[in-house]
């Protein structure tokens, strides 16, 4: 059977469907799992394109012996050395398992420093050259959000430092006019609640998509779960348990092919509750299923070594199925589930045989070479029963074309 979802999941599932728009999280539950198991991917995703970002981040120091001349001696280690340097450290920290939980913020914090860096870069500098390098400062704060897909919460923060310190480098820069200093501020808080609305939509939409997919795992359960019972239902006998006459053709089937193809016996047993029908009139029916029930017990623990398949044939008729069980395997068998059935010591008052509840068993072996059609087996085990009857019932009787085999 398909493992159930957890209600508390369910629940989950439907609170976070009446989510408003600007919300993100899912409620708690949910959200544990997501990040469970979205957790590999983003790793992975922080450790490639992290790299990647070190790469350019580091290749642009060749731009700073140009543009940044004056203080070229001052923040080379910085641009080459020290920044790539503590990314590179989180990305290595990343393959130690205790330390992942945390990674996230560490590459928060790295790409932070990258931003909080070149703003410091321009500062220091008098070069008319260096106010161009806001657009490094943008670059690096699109590729956090867009490059590395930070957290939309973490981003916030991350833009707030970023924006907090640029505004106070701006207001120290002197040399610069007021309106090219107005125009990078601008032009640097509109790339950063662009890029965080871009964010915000992709974050969201990314969760949305997790959503449908376990919404899609939760009704491909339910519809497996309601696939199996209607299966168990088709091919289960209510009352009993066993298999019904349905299920049992179609196994006689495979059980016939595979006779042939595997090149082994198969025998059928059918058993009969003796003088059913008295003891119902006398009983009661309540006591008639009651007493089936128990007899189905005893056929289907027999049945469970040999792999068989024990079916209710009809009304108090059982059948059991048996692959590569010989005549006197199949005789012990059945003299095991009698005695069995026997010892159970239901009152029969109303009993021709016994004054307990008694079977009747016809057994017929199909061997591998024989050629009769499936029908052939059924109806040698039904001629064998009805001759268990005829001498008395309570007995077994094996059949071959109506007459009986030697033991």
């Amino acid at each position: 059977m398909v493992a159930k979802m957890p209600p508390s999941l369910n629940q989950a599932l439907a609170t976070a469907d009446k989510q408003p728009w600007h919300q993100l999280q899912f409620p708690p539950l949910l959200e544990k799992i997501y990040q469970r198991d979205t957790a590999a991917h983003r790793i992975r995703r922080y450790r490639l394109f992290g790299a990647i970002g070190i790469v350019v981040f580091m290749l642009y120091g060749l731009v700073d012996r140009f543009y940044l001349v004056d203080v070229y001696q001052r923040i080379w280690i910085w641009r080459l050395l020290l920044l790539p340097g503590f990314a590179a450290l989180t990305i290595i920290c990343s393959f130690w398992r205790p330390f992942q939980p945390y990674y996230e913020y560490s590459v928060v914090v790295a790409s932070t420093a990258f931003v909080l860096g070149l703003t410091w870069f321009f500062s220091i500098s008098h070069m008319p050259t260096a106010q161009h390098y806001y657009g490094g400062v943008m670059l690096c704060l699109v590729f956090m959000m867009f490059g590395l897909r930070i957290p939309f919460r973490l981003a916030c923060y991350s833009c707030v430092v970023s924006l907090a310190y640029l505004g106070w480098v701006l207001c120290g820069l002197h040399f610069l006019e007021e309106a090219a200093r107005s125009l990078i501020f601008i032009l640097l808080v509109s790339c950063v609640l662009l890029g965080l609305l871009g964010l915000f939509q992709l974050e969201k939409e990314e969760r949305r998509s997790y959503l449908l997919a376990l919404e899609l795992q939760r009704d491909h359960r339910q519809l497996q779960q309601g696939f199996k019972y209607l299966q168990q239902i088709s091919t289960v006998d209510g009352l009993t348990g066993l298999f019904n006459r349905r299920y049992f053709d179609q196994q006689l089937l495979i059980f016939w092919e595979r006779r042939l193809q595997q090149q082994v016996d198969i025998a059928l047993l059918f058993v009969d509750v003796d003088y059913f029908k008295r003891y119902n009139d006398s009983q009661g029916h309540q006591m008639g299923d009651e007493t089936l029930i128990k007899v189905a017990q005893v056929i289907s623990r027999n049945a469970a070594p040999w792999q068989g398949c024990a079916a209710r044939y009809g009304g108090e008729e059982f059948v059991l199925l048996l692959s590569g069980c010989n005549l006197q395997q199949t005789m012990a068998l059945a003299e095991r589930i009698r005695s069995e059935v026997e010892a159970l010591a239901l009152p029969h008052p109303s009993s021709g045989c016994s004054r307990v509840v008694t079977i009747s068993i016809g057994i017929a072996v199909a061997h591998a070479s024989i050629n009769q059609q499936p029908d052939w087996l059924v109806n040698t085990a039904d001629a064998a029963v009805y001759q268990a009857k005829k001498q008395g019932r309570n007995r077994i009787v094996a059949m071959h074309s109506c007459q009986p085999l030697a033991g």
